[in-house]
């Protein structure tokens, strides 16, 4: 288990080198899946089971319409806002459901946070591997077993950033820390891409750009669904 902290602190210092170090040992694609799962799994639920209570914690504050939070936003809503349109929020937070025992909720991030880290591993395969094909990197056979075998590398040395990440949960602390969590996703997102590159022998850079691709191309699918549902919607209106 130390060994496999020190090449993860490694992979994570030293991506470029650790990452070809680590192709060139030629692992399992189900040892790395495996130890994938183990670590992120356990960091996942954590995240996973601490972000449900912090809704749990605040959904009670959030739907009490007479509270001090609705007040201050009520407050600076425009003065010339229609006093109807206040009403309608107020019936519609009074209608919001109550949120389910929590002793019936928490045991089901137990299944979530696995099942969520291998469809994440499976996602990042699928747009990493077509961005990177998109750039030219892929050159040897059986590349989509190696494109699985480096996500599964690269997701275990993001366990790193999982556990940072933990630290936006500390009151106070994790709101002065968000910048430097955001740097923080943002390098290991980086980092799998060179994981790619390394085991696919590509050059560096092309891992790296497609990562980037990766965010590119998904913003504008999810830019493109938004605005179809928008039309939708303001057709539905105007009919």
């Amino acid at each position: 288990m130390v060994f496999l902290f020190q090449r993860l602190i490694r992979c994570a210092v030293h991506p470029v080198k650790g990452f070809q170090e680590r192709a060139g040992e030629s692992p399992e694609l189900g040892a790395s899946f495996g130890w994938m799962m183990l670590l992120r799994s356990f960091f996942g639920t954590i995240g996973g089971l601490l972000a449900l209570h912090a809704v749990y914690r605040d959904y009670p504050m959030f739907k009490n319409i007479d509270g001090s939070m609705w007040q201050e936003i009520l407050r600076r809503f425009p003065s010339d806002l229609n006093a109807l349109n206040v009403e309608d929020i107020r019936a519609f937070v009074l209608s919001l459901p109550d949120l389910p025992p929590w002793t019936s909720i928490w045991p089901w991030m137990l299944v979530l946070g696995p099942v969520g880290i291998a469809s994440a591993w499976l996602h990042n395969a699928v747009w990493d591997h077509t961005c990177l094909w998109m750039l030219g990197g892929l050159k040897r056979k059986g590349s989509w077993r190696i494109t699985f075998l480096a996500e599964a590398e690269a997701m275990q040395v993001g366990v790193l950033d999982a556990a940072f990440g933990l630290l936006s949960f500390i009151p106070l602390a994790g709101s002065l820390l968000v910048p430097l969590l955001m740097l923080s996703n943002a390098y290991f997102w980086v980092m799998r891409g060179l994981a790619l590159a390394a085991f696919h022998n590509a050059p560096m850079w092309k891992g790296a750009a497609a990562t980037v691709l990766h965010v590119l191309l998904a913003t504008l699918c999810i830019c493109g669904m938004l605005g179809i549902c928008w039309l939708i919607v303001m057709q539905s209106v105007m009919a």
